[in-house]
């Protein structure tokens, strides 16, 4: 359906119509913004569906859209398409009745007829001509008895709780159709059947009629004070005066009019005594604000209505239907172009003044209460009662106060003009005003003026002059800001750079931010009964007992721009600002001024609650006064407005808050109180509302997630959290929420998560990962338990190597050195007395003895450590082999050599010779050979040594007897070959003799050729 397609019956001619039409026009042409409501639209263009037909509040707190594509629901931020559970999708998307019962259930009519019921998230449906009269739906309605009824183009019908039945002539209901449906507040049904009006009393089963006749698609309201009122096609809307239920007829003072023109789709009475239409197919909407002048019989004019909005005021589409008032009072009317709201304003604009016509303003209450305002020449009275110009003839005025006899005392662009028993006065400046403006003005104990102008000081006025006041010498080229009379013979003036000076006849005294005066430059001064406020560009002071006290503010801008002050009685503070109007409670005010760190709580009344503007700025007075109904002013850019501090429309209603969806990891999850997510999830985004209408960009949030969150999360009017780097786990997400007034709801909404975790993320693996743990640290205290044994294995394995190695060297050294030196002594007793053989002989175990001290010498030098020479492998042997052949002279040495000779390895150089040394000997003491032959072989990977002899000959089994005999010379050879990791072999050799093969690697025997370069290149000088 693209339209409601109401019926549109000629019933005047065709000139009275065109006149109402144009009349009608006209006024919605000329209609400002609502007096007293705030308007604002949601349109397609902004993703507002189309074909508003119905509209019904939830239990919670959403407003919900029938519409010709489905049913929405809008919080006041977003809307929001309703989805059916699986199964439970709607028959037809055509919604034009939606009526929402006490205890939730919202009841559902469409266009091409049928009901559905929504009960807990799930739909059941009545199909049309089967369970549920055909025909459009139009209206939902339940009486006292708990039975629901609707009125539908093919009758009325009554749902008993379990089934639909169509009202026909047991009820005493005399046609098939009902146009509309409402429940009395004395909980009488009445109908209007599109021939007349009937009703039904509580507790009957018989439907009476009135004497009202009603067109089609007529409807019918009750009003606050329980009159009637009927809209139709007949006779537009009027009163019906004296109908009720016990009293069936109507008794009009005055006769409906033939027009239609007021004829409405619906109609409202809101809680505020207005009643709303929404005009059959032109005009709009409408609203009357004084219905009791109304209230005669007589249908509603053009000229009665308080407003008419159209095309020409702000709607998209005048085509609009449904009308509801919210819990809040707000007002909505849905058209099929979008969606309208009118919330009710806490600040009232005077109505004889433009707003932002002119660049100045000027306001002054006078000593009866009346409010004066200057605006474009023109000066107006306001005392709530005969409201008036006073005089238009004024120039521009950007200032003005009242003195103490009543004159009244207004600076303009070029003089001061006084207002003297309604004879205007003209004082000239003190100065030239083509070159100066003024900056502040006040008038004094005395009625006199003060003038602060720019760059020229300030000026009293005396007798009829002008005299220049000097208070101090240091701001003597400073020009005040601010000017104020305490009303005790002292003045007050505020300079920039937050300096305060106080002037009597006692003299001057300047108060400073050494003083605690931290407010910018001074902007406003006013005396209250608990001492001075000083407003200023950058916060709020109070001076009490010559003391004073800054409020702490922080970085909050709100505080900017402070021109006017007004404290109440009880102590509450209204400070008019570069950001609105700010109310502070009177304890959090104190607590402010008496604690430096304690930033207040306030209210902050702006554009949404119908303040024209921000508080004017650079003013010479206080944009702020107190009327004689004691409602408070404040002078705003764009004109003056006034707000009852009394009876603030304040918003009570905690919103009802609800988690809406989950999204995690990019896919959406319903928000059913229990949300499992899967294995993976890092990246959680949580979407929450909150249903508070009135003023939905005002609504605060907060919320947590427990597990993550050790505080409230601070949202503001953000609709989103989100989290992400999220461990698996069960997770509780809370969410409360505060309304535009700060009412918060406490109780807000929760929800469980749980993230089910990868393999690796669960406790078993994690008690697996500890178990290893635990095993790796015990397998390495262990091993390093072990090693720590090997190490004292291998250091007492070093120590008895030590010894074994000291029992080889003296063995080879000191005992065969010893040995052969005894031998030779043997032999000197045994040979003749002394000849010079003798003596040769003797001289030759000298040296010998003489080279057992210095090898036993070389030997402890290599035991410390110490550097020994590297040798050659050829002369040392030689050596050796030479020694003894000249012990024992029947036996002959030979040496012989192939390669090309190396230096030996320190380290390797005493074993090889010692193994070479003890095999030598052996032959020539043990072998009883005749020859002894040497070769060492220098090959590329190898050093080999062969002895061999012709003597008696060894094999192993020799080895072993003389190892068990306590011959450890053989022993000493092979663990000194070992230890160079060489080859030792022994072999017999046939028919005579023994062969020993010494075979080093030349690795363990050399060093390397470049660290052999290396050590030359060290000892060349």
């Amino acid at each position: 359906m693209t339209m409601l397609g109401w019926p549109a019956f000629v019933r005047r001619g065709a000139l009275f119509l065109a006149a109402a039409l144009l009349m009608a026009c006209a006024l919605a042409l000329h209609a400002d913004e609502s007096p007293g409501f705030r308007r604002r639209l949601w349109t397609t263009e902004s993703g507002t569906p189309a074909d508003i037909w119905a509209m019904t509040q939830g239990k919670d707190g959403y407003l919900w859209l029938g519409t010709g594509s489905g049913l929405y629901r809008f919080d006041g931020f977003r809307f929001e398409r309703f989805q059916p559970a699986p199964g439970e999708g709607f028959r037809s998307n055509d919604i034009t009745a939606l009526s929402t019962l006490p205890d939730g259930t919202m009841w559902i009519g469409f266009y091409y007829g049928g009901a559905s019921v929504l009960r807990a998230g799930h739909l059941k449906h009545f199909t049309a001509g089967t369970d549920f009269p055909a025909g459009m739906v139009l209206a939902f309605a339940q009486t006292g008895d708990g039975a629901t009824w609707a009125a539908t183009e093919g009758g009325l019908a009554r749902f008993d709780g379990h089934e639909w039945q169509t009202v026909g002539a047991s009820w005493g209901y005399p046609t098939h159709r009902a146009d509309w449906i409402i429940v009395a507040r004395d909980g009488t049904l009445w109908v209007t059947t599109g021939e007349s009006l009937m009703y039904l009393r509580p507790g009957e089963h018989h439907f009476q009629r009135t004497d009202q006749a009603v067109a089609k698609y007529g409807i019918v309201a009750q009003a606050p004070n329980g009159t009637l009122w009927l809209s139709d096609h007949l006779h537009g809307t009027r009163a019906l005066p004296g109908l009720t239920s016990t009293h069936p007829t109507s008794t009009p003072s005055e006769a409906p009019g033939d027009s239609d023109f007021a004829w409405a789709n619906r109609l409202l009475f809101d809680r505020y005594g207005n009643l709303w239409g929404t005009c059959v197919d032109r005009n709009g909407i409408y609203r009357e604000a004084s219905l009791a002048p109304l209230a005669t019989g007589r249908s509603l004019r053009a000229q009665d209505l308080t407003e008419s909005i159209g095309r020409g005021n702000g709607l998209v589409s005048e085509r609009v239907v449904p009308l509801i008032e919210d819990a809040e009072g707000t007002i909505w009317a849905g058209t099929n172009m979008g969606l309208i709201s009118f919330h009710r304003n806490s600040f009232q604009v005077p109505g004889l003044v433009s707003l932002g016509s002119a660049a100045n303003y000027a306001m002054a209450a006078d000593a009866t209460g009346a409010m004066w305002v200057a605006n474009r020449g023109v000066l107006y009275r306001f005392d709530g009662h005969n409201d008036k110009v006073a005089r238009s003839d004024l120039h521009d005025v950007d200032g003005m106060a009242f003195d103490r006899k009543g004159d009244l005392w207004m600076v303009g662009r070029n003089r001061l003009f006084v207002l003297r028993d309604n004879t205007l006065g003209t004082i000239e400046w003190p100065v030239s005003p083509d070159f100066t403006r003024v900056n502040a003005f006040a008038i004094d104990r005395d009625d006199q003026p003060w003038l602060a102008l720019a760059e020229h000081g300030l000026y009293q006025l005396r007798e009829g002059q002008w005299r220049r006041v000097s208070p101090l010498a240091a701001l003597a080229d400073d020009t005040p800001t601010a000017l104020a009379s305490d009303g005790h013979g002292a003045m007050w003036i505020g300079y920039a750079d937050n300096r305060l000076l106080r002037l009597d006849e006692r003299g001057a005294r300047l108060y400073t931010a050494a003083n605690g005066l931290h407010v910018g430059t001074v902007t406003a001064i006013v005396m209250t009964g608990e001492g001075m406020l000083i407003g200023g560009e950058q916060g709020l002071a109070r001076l009490r007992d010559d003391r004073i006290a800054s409020m702490f503010v922080g970085d909050d801008d709100t505080f900017s721009g402070i021109t006017g002050i007004v404290r109440t009685p009880r102590g509450d503070l209204w400070l008019n600002t570069g950001k609105g109007v700010v109310r502070i409670e009177a304890s959090e005010a104190s607590a402010s001024f008496e604690q430096a760190d304690h930033r207040p709580a306030y209210r902050l009344f702006d554009f949404r609650d119908g303040l024209p503007g921000i508080a004017k700025q650079g003013t010479m007075l206080p944009t702020t006064a107190v009327d004689g109904m004691d409602r408070f002013w404040f002078l705003t850019n764009q004109g003056p407005a006034w707000i009852d501090p009394g009876k603030p429309f304040n918003n009570p209603l905690p919103p009802p808050v609800a988690i809406t969806s989950i999204i995690a990891n990019g896919r959406r999850y319903a928000a059913d109180g229990q949300v499992r997510l899967p294995k993976g999830t890092t990246n959680l985004q949580v979407q929450y509302s909150a249903a508070s209408l009135a003023i939905p960009d005002r609504v605060r949030f907060r919320y947590r997630l427990q597990g993550v969150d050790k505080t409230w999360q601070d949202a503001g009017n953000r609709r989103d959290a989100f989290y992400s780097n999220l461990d698996p786990g069960t997770y509780r997400f809370q969410v409360i929420a505060a309304n535009d007034d700060g009412v918060w709801n406490m109780q807000g909404a929760d929800m469980h998560l749980t993230i089910a975790p990868w393999f690796y993320q669960s406790h078993w693996f994690y008690a697996l990962c500890v178990v290893v743990l635990v095993t790796l640290v015990a397998m390495f205290f262990f091993w390093r338990t072990r090693l720590a044994a090997d190490r004292v294995h291998l250091q007492l394995m070093e120590r008895m190597n030590e010894r074994e190695r000291i029992a080889r060297e003296i063995h080879d050294t000191l005992l065969q050195g010893v040995q052969g030196l005894l031998l030779r002594l043997q032999a000197l007793m045994a040979r003749p007395p002394r000849d010079q053989v003798h003596s040769d002989a003797l001289n030759a175990a000298i040296e010998q003895a003489r080279q057992m001290v210095i090898e036993g010498r070389g030997k402890i030098i290599a035991l410390r450590g110490e550097a020994i020479q590297h040798n050659e492998p050829v002369q040392s042997i030689l050596a050796v082999g030479e020694d003894l052949a000249s012990l024992y002279p029947a036996v002959t040495f030979r040496l012989t050599s192939d390669g090309e000779p190396r230096a030996l390895l320190p380290s390797a150089r005493d074993e090889i010779i010692d193994i070479v040394r003890e095999a030598i000997r052996n032959a020539f003491i043990h072998a009883e050979a005749k020859h002894v032959s040497v070769h060492v072989d220098h090959e590329p990977r190898w050093l080999r040594v062969h002895i061999a002899d012709d003597g008696s000959g060894m094999d192993e089994s020799t080895v072993r007897l003389a190892a068990d005999a306590g011959h450890w010379g053989i022993v000493g050879m092979r663990e000194r070959a070992e230890r160079l990791g060489a080859k030792l072999s022994l072999r017999r050799v046939h028919p005579h003799g023994t062969e020993w093969v010494l075979s080093v690697p030349c690795r363990a025997a050399y060093r390397s050729r470049r660290e052999q370069a290396r050590a030359d290149r060290s000892v060349t000088p």
